[in-house]
């Protein structure tokens, strides 16, 4: 019996030790090659403020603040790349081999649509990207094509909020004459912050027309830790008062037994 105690006592500090910690995460992607419906967008099409894209467990809307009260008043749209038959008002950008063409190497990444804003090239105020999800967002990334200049400048400047807190901002490359990013896209990304509940984007460059915001392949990330339950102190306790309790009938049968076999023995010697 003694020998047994230790036994049970180490199976119990096992169970109590038995609490895991489990680290995981969803990443989805929302590359406007479909609406909100999972239907086949066209070119200029409404994305309301109300569309919810899923990425995985997360809700995503867009929209614009063109007046910077805080509150969405201007929809996107989705953009068809390549289309011959757009022209300066109604297309996303002007890439190095045509009207919302990709630099080469870059058509599949860019695929055939992207979101802009409703008025193109026209100042849009703040992109907001809003989320809904039953875990925390940690890290979110996403592509602005096209960030290029001549005598003036393009420039974006991308923050995370929890939401009215500031998390972290990113500043984009600023696109000159050198035209680095000409059909190209620029990815930010942030990681491992406590919880984005929204993203901006402004535009900080020295142009005041001409102003293109051409958006794709957005990827929340969402943290989805958690913890394997494991039994109650008193349901352990319970647990450990059974076995001893079971271990000592046992013992006690044993013992009972031995000793109705001495009395048997010892009655038929005399």
């Amino acid at each position: 019996m003694k020998s047994i105690i230790p036994k049970i006592l180490s199976t119990t500090r096992y169970l109590v030790l038995a609490t895991t910690f489990t680290t995981a995460s969803h990443a989805g992607l929302i590359d406007f090659e479909t609406t909100a419906l999972w239907a086949s967008p066209i070119d200029n099409g409404v994305i309301n403020i109300s569309d919810q894209f899923m990425a995985d467990g997360v809700s995503v809307s867009f929209g614009f603040d063109q007046d910077g009260d805080g509150i969405l008043d201007s929809n996107a749209v989705f953009e068809q790349t390549g289309d011959l038959n757009d022209s300066n008002k109604d297309s996303g950008f002007w890439g190095p081999t045509g009207i919302d063409r990709a630099a080469q190497g870059f058509e599949s990444q860019l695929g055939n649509f992207f979101l802009r804003q409703s008025n193109a090239y026209k100042p849009f105020g703040v992109f907001h990207i809003l989320y809904d999800a039953d875990n925390p967002v940690t890290s979110a990334s996403g592509e602005i094509w096209d960030i290029d200049g001549g005598s003036r400048t393009e420039q974006f400047l991308v923050k995370a909020f929890n939401e009215d807190l500031l998390l972290e901002s990113i500043l984009s490359p600023l696109g000159t004459t050198s035209k680095t990013l000409d059909g190209k896209p620029w990815t930010f990304g942030f990681n491992g912050l406590s919880d984005i509940t929204r993203i901006e984007i402004t535009f900080t460059g020295s142009k005041t027309n001409g102003i293109g915001l051409a958006f794709n392949n957005f990827s929340p990330v969402e943290d989805i830790t958690q913890i394997t339950q494991v039994p109650e102190p008193s349901t352990l306790a319970i647990l450990v008062i059974g076995v001893v309790a079971l271990v000592s009938g046992r013992h006690k049968q044993q013992h009972h037994g031995v000793m109705t076999r001495r009395k048997f023995k010892h009655h038929n010697s005399n």
